[in-house]
């Protein structure tokens, strides 16, 4: 519905506070047609574009417009007033030891010494080397009975080209190190080996299939252990191998500080996320943004809405007119101080901390500024009073989904260097390696130790679950 100018009756006016109302309401008409005209702009630039691509003429350079700066949109996430402190380094894990020579005799003769300290120097090294193995067996028969006996392949490489070792290296580069394929046949040709493009995706794929327990482990035990689960879903596409048709799909992440489970779907609707939840997951608490997938049709047990995208919501704001900047950075300073109280909350909850957040909801949230988009966002936001405030009832609940955001850049980034699967089986790879490795790195395992345990069936999928909350 297009705006309209307020019916203005100035004869009409007789007092100072009518004045100001009617002024309200022309400040209010500019800018909803300063959005209007911003809209429209877009469409024209879209449509140029569009116009330019059917000509086929090269497309002119975008540049961004300098944003409003006219009120600090502070970023939320970052901690008020908390120092900065440099991480401290993970102690170096030592393979071997090796004691350095020592003098035996001074130079006075003497062969006596007294030690005043010692010293350690940590170097640490790499060992990559090729390591071809020819297998030679004979096949024998016996003369006495005439059996026969024929040397037996191990069960490890019986019926493959490479051993495990170059297995898991594949995978460990192609999904932890995000290598495309033309960079891991150069890494393997490198050192001498003969691999094809094809034979490094018929190993990453056979690896897939030897993580798919590991995959319904975190499924299944995973999620059981987990106290609450987060879910994130962004865009990512496919490229159907007969007809070369881009199929657009859907990445999900369902996780939390020690899980992350991806799952790529062709649609993104409650149904899709209640049978990628499971059983179990429907009975957990649950943080999300407020998208429509996670609306009332999806089954959990309670649901913390994202306070960050909340307040995205108010950083979108544009206002023209310095009054209404004015009142939108006021109500985003007491957005701001109260996403910082209810993180402190989350640390060290107390009943007068609960009672003075709920409080300071409601008195952010019930006042009018006269900007009636803002009024407006205010409303929205109480009618999520429930839903935005479950965290004090559950203080261990995060109050932000960024863990998932953190969790999708990964297979983002992968799908931005290496391009989009085309396959179900690339789809399915995808899912599983990735799944594998994010958690391990939560579980503060070894990245590629627990590959090649998993791949080779050496470690237990127990080591993918041991830390939950």
């Amino acid at each position: 519905m297009s705006p309209k100018l307020p019916d203005v009756d100035i004869d009409a006016i007789s007092s100072l506070s009518e004045a100001k109302q009617i002024l309200k309401q022309v400040l209010n008409s500019f800018e909803q047609f300063s959005q209007v005209y911003e809209q429209q702009q877009k469409e024209v630039i879209e449509l140029k574009q569009e116009i330019a691509k059917l000509k086929q003429q090269p497309p002119k350079p975008q540049f961004s417009s300098p944003q409003n700066t006219s009120f600090s949109a502070t970023k939320l996430t970052k901690e008020k007033g908390t120092p900065w402190h440099k991480s401290q380094r993970k102690p170096i894990e030592v393979d071997h030891n090796e004691n350095l020579p020592e003098v035996d005799t001074c130079v006075c003769g003497s062969t006596e010494f007294q030690a005043i300290n010692t010293t350690t120097k940590v170097v640490q090294g790499l060992e990559i080397k090729r390591n071809n193995t020819a297998y030679h067996g004979k096949k024998k028969k016996c003369k006495s009975c005439g059996h026969i006996y024929t040397a037996r392949i191990p069960e490890a490489v019986k019926g493959l080209s490479f051993d495990s070792n170059t297995q898991t290296i594949a995978s460990f580069l192609k999904f932890a190190c995000r290598l495309t394929h033309p960079l891991l046949h150069s890494f393997f040709t490198g050192f001498g080996m003969q691999i094809s493009y094809g034979e490094i995706t018929t190993i990453l794929q056979r690896n897939s299939k030897k993580l798919h327990p590991a995959y319904t482990h975190l499924r299944i035990i995973g999620v059981k252990r987990s106290t609450y689960l987060q879910s994130d879903a962004t865009g990512i596409k496919r490229k159907q191998l007969k007809t070369s048709a881009m199929v657009n799909q859907h990445l999900h992440v369902v996780g939390n500080r020690f899980l992350s489970l991806f799952k790529i779907t062709r649609l993104y609707n409650a149904a899709v996320m209640n049978g990628l939840l499971g059983k179990q997951g429907r009975k957990k608490l649950y943080v999300s943004d407020d998208a429509s997938p996670n609306g009332g049709k999806l089954k959990v047990k309670r649901k913390q809405l994202c306070w960050i995208h909340e307040d995205r919501h108010y950083l979108k704001l544009s206002p023209r007119t310095k009054f209404y900047r004015e009142k939108l950075q006021s109500v985003i300073t007491q957005l701001l101080e109260f996403y910082h109280m209810s993180k402190a909350y989350g640390r060290n909850p107390t009943a007068d901390g609960k009672k003075e957040l709920r409080s300071m909801f409601n008195a952010i949230t019930k006042q009018k500024t006269g900007y009636d988009a803002l009024d407006h966002q205010l409303m929205l936001t109480r009618r999520k009073r429930d839903r935005l405030l479950l965290f004090l009832g559950y203080p261990f609940l995060p109050i932000h989904n960024n863990q998932c955001e953190q969790d999708v850049r990964d297979v983002v980034m992968i799908r931005n260097i290496s391009r989009e699967t085309k396959s179900l089986a690339g789809d399915r790879s995808i899912e599983r390696h990735m799944s594998i490795i994010q958690t391990a790195k939560k579980q503060g395992l070894n990245v590629f130790e627990t590959l090649h345990g998993l791949l080779t069936g050496n470690l237990p999928l127990s080591v993918l679950t041991a830390n939950s909350v």
